[in-house]
């Protein structure tokens, strides 16, 4: 059989060799794979300059999964061409923008297919840029990083996926339903907390969530939908409409923690029309079986979501600190989960 004459062409599709080649020497956009050094390069910024913007962040501080001090969001930025990054504005971050400017309300009356597509293909490219900008994928790891959800080997075919999605606006790629991850989206309603932005990544279960406003979304990139039957039977309360700040940091943990019971994952590859070169992303989905949660695991997510409300938490009428709640499984937010909460998850 001939090779497809498309096959590796960065304009269509790269394997995952050539994306680990990338991710390590850094000289390349992430998007055209052009060298940068012949382009006129742009540094994009790992959150975007309109959500900077819109919440006031740019001389304000995150604090990254793997390291342990603040970095201003202004200055974590990655190189970008400015062809790229001119491109992925128009095709991801204005669309995205526009569906969430209105808030909860009007994400949910305008999210259509091709929108659902947009914003999921918008969240791999913002996890990816985190990754990349954190260090959690580097090759040569630093052992002297800490990481909370002690690990495995990098991923990197998973990673490999999730590099394809957000390239997908540049290579043209059309996404099959069945590859969209897991998404719950939450009307946010929390006078408690002033601030209107809250971003969290598991790296290791490849899970975000994003708070704009009166919206958060929180996803999973690479389970096909796969973990949305356990969180809307054990996780998702049936009536509640609104949430605070910390419920739906519990849901995201939780959907962190549920991707990992996943048995036999998808396998995610790309076809390419021999006639037009055009691609297109498919999952093979094995037969689903879910593990056990193992409590450990699920500690250490809680710990890594809740790590920058720990010094405030409280749990009240017991004199339990709310990280030994977390390290014995006791800690929920949502009401119809506190008779539940014990040493161990049992669904």
């Amino acid at each position: 059989m001939t090779p497809s004459p498309y096959l590796n062409d960065p304009k269509v599709y790269i394997d995952t060799d050539t994306f680990i080649d990338l991710i390590n020497k850094r000289t390349r956009c992430l998007i055209c794979c052009e060298a940068l050094e012949s382009k006129v390069v742009n540094r994009e910024h790992v959150l975007p300059k309109w959500i900077l913007r819109k919440y006031d962040l740019y001389d304000k501080e995150l604090t990254l999964p793997h390291e342990y001090h603040g970095r201003r969001y202004d200055r974590h930025t990655i190189p970008c061409c400015k062809d790229c990054n001119s491109l992925l504005g128009r095709k991801l971050e204005q669309p995205v923008r526009r569906l969430t400017e209105g808030g909860y309300a009007k994400l949910l009356r305008h999210l259509d297919d091709d929108g659902h597509r947009v914003l999921f293909a918008w969240l791999c490219w913002i996890f990816l840029k985190f990754l990349i900008k954190d260090g959690a994928i580097a090759i040569k790891p630093d052992h002297r990083v800490d990481a909370v959800v002690e690990d495995k080997d990098t991923d990197w075919a998973t990673l490999h996926h999730i590099h394809c999605i957000a390239r997908s606006p540049y290579t043209g790629a059309r996404i099959a339903p069945e590859v969209l991850g897991s998404v719950v989206i939450l009307a946010i309603d929390d006078d408690r907390y002033r601030e209107d932005f809250d971003f969290v990544t598991v790296h290791e279960t490849q899970t975000i969530m994003i708070r704009l406003g009166d919206l958060a979304i929180i996803a999973n990139l690479s389970d096909s939908g796969r973990s949305m039957d356990i969180i809307h039977r054990f996780v998702l309360p049936g009536k509640q409409e609104r949430f605070t700040i910390l419920q739906a940091l519990e849901i995201c943990a939780d959907m962190a923690a549920t991707t990992t019971r996943i048995n036999a994952k998808p396998v995610y590859f790309t076809r390419i029309d021999q006639a037009t070169g055009r691609p297109s992303i498919h999952a093979d989905l094995p037969v689903h079986e879910a593990n056990p949660v193992d409590p450990s695991t699920r500690a250490a997510i809680f710990e890594l979501v809740y790590r920058e409300h720990l010094p405030h938490l409280k749990i009240a009428g017991n004199d339990m600190s709310a990280l030994q709640a977390i390290r014995e499984n006791r800690l929920t937010f949502l009401d119809h989960r506190m008779s539940r909460a014990a040493t161990e998850i049992k669904e």
